[in-house]
């Protein structure tokens, strides 16, 4: 393996599974939880942040990268703090809206040159919006078929209300707001390493590879945070995670080479995230932890990711190397 490759995958790696311990931890105490998986994101980023720095050290003078490295900062301490005074992590949210602020000015501010060259470049509006709802109607036909196949189609259809609409339409207004978490993850996986592994090992390897590093990269989340804790529940979190990466990975890279602009995943990547805000009465709980995985859901969720993802593979934006984007780390070395 490539030292870059090896060094990322350490920065990536290392603190979040010390972080499962934390959670744990946690857990055990009736702490809340909620500020780990958001420092976690931040990790992919910082790895990138660190390759680039080993190329060309004035990469640190990047006004984003520097609102970037403080604002981890500032996530590992409320971290670490959070074990010792529970609910600390409500501070969490202000410093991450306030960050994103800073962070959207600094970029639209920079160099157009470099901006390319880091791979921040604006996106094409138009296509970048295409695919967000390319994105949106997988989704929503994804959610449906999982209605059906629990015999709830009726409560499928009880969502297309008033407040649903409004829950919607605040999605999108506040998505450039919560762009912290999602730039931090593709930043790491889409703009460095899927292109990265296809230059190494060619497409269909890194597609595999990249899938599956991002779905292990989550195992922490699914042993302790994700899943309720019952053994076949973290396997069934684990199995569905790591398919789910492998093939939503594929439409990611997809929107990527073909918008040529990192913000088409980091949208997409924010409405996979936070669209089942719309199939929840109570929005004052967190969604995402203590969930039961039970087989017939699991094979659902892998059933249906390899069709509606995986035939995006077929793309000439995937299986056309030339129609890649160049990671990150390669314009660096080139410039």
């Amino acid at each position: 393996m490539k030292k870059d490759l090896k060094i990322f995958i350490g920065i990536s790696f290392i603190i979040p599974y010390l972080m499962g311990f934390a959670i744990y931890y946690c857990n055990l105490h009736d702490i809340s939880t909620s500020i780990y998986p958001l420092f976690q994101t931040f990790k992919p980023f910082l790895a990138v942040i660190a390759l680039l720095y080993k190329e060309d050290k004035s990469i640190i003078k990047v006004f984003p990268f520097k609102i970037y490295i403080f604002t981890s900062i500032v996530m590992f301490v409320f971290a670490i703090v959070n074990i010792f005074y529970p609910n600390f992590d409500n501070f969490s949210d202000t410093i991450i809206l306030m960050s994103a602020i800073a962070m959207i000015i600094a970029i639209s501010t920079m160099d157009k040159d470099l901006k390319k060259k880091l791979s921040l470049n604006n996106p094409n509006k138009k296509s970048t919006l295409l695919m967000c709802l390319l994105f949106i109607i997988i989704y929503f036909l994804r959610t449906f078929l999982g209605y059906v196949l629990q015999g709830e189609t009726n409560e499928f259809f009880k969502i297309l209300n008033l407040k649903s609409l409004k829950i919607f339409i605040s999605i999108f207004i506040f998505s450039f707001l919560n762009i912290m978490p999602f730039i931090g993850e593709e930043y790491g996986w889409r703009a460095y390493l899927a292109p990265r592994l296809k230059e190494i090992y060619g497409i269909k390897k890194s597609i595999l590879m990249t899938g599956f590093i991002w779905g292990i990269w989550h195992l922490p989340l699914n042993l302790f945070y994700y899943s309720d804790g019952v053994l076949t529940s973290q396997i069934y979190s684990i199995l569905v995670q790591l398919v789910f990466c492998i093939f939503i990975g594929i439409f990611l890279t997809y929107s990527y080479n073909k918008t040529k602009s990192i913000w088409a995943p980091v949208m997409i990547h924010y409405l996979n995230n936070n669209l089942a805000l719309l199939f929840v009465t109570d929005l004052s709980k967190d969604i995402f932890s203590g969930q039961h995985y039970d087989l017939k859901e699991t094979l659902f969720s892998i059933v249906s990711s390899i069709i509606l993802f995986g035939i995006f593979m077929f793309s000439k934006y995937i299986k056309d190397e030339e129609l890649w984007q160049k990671s990150v780390y390669e314009k660096i070395k080139e410039s």
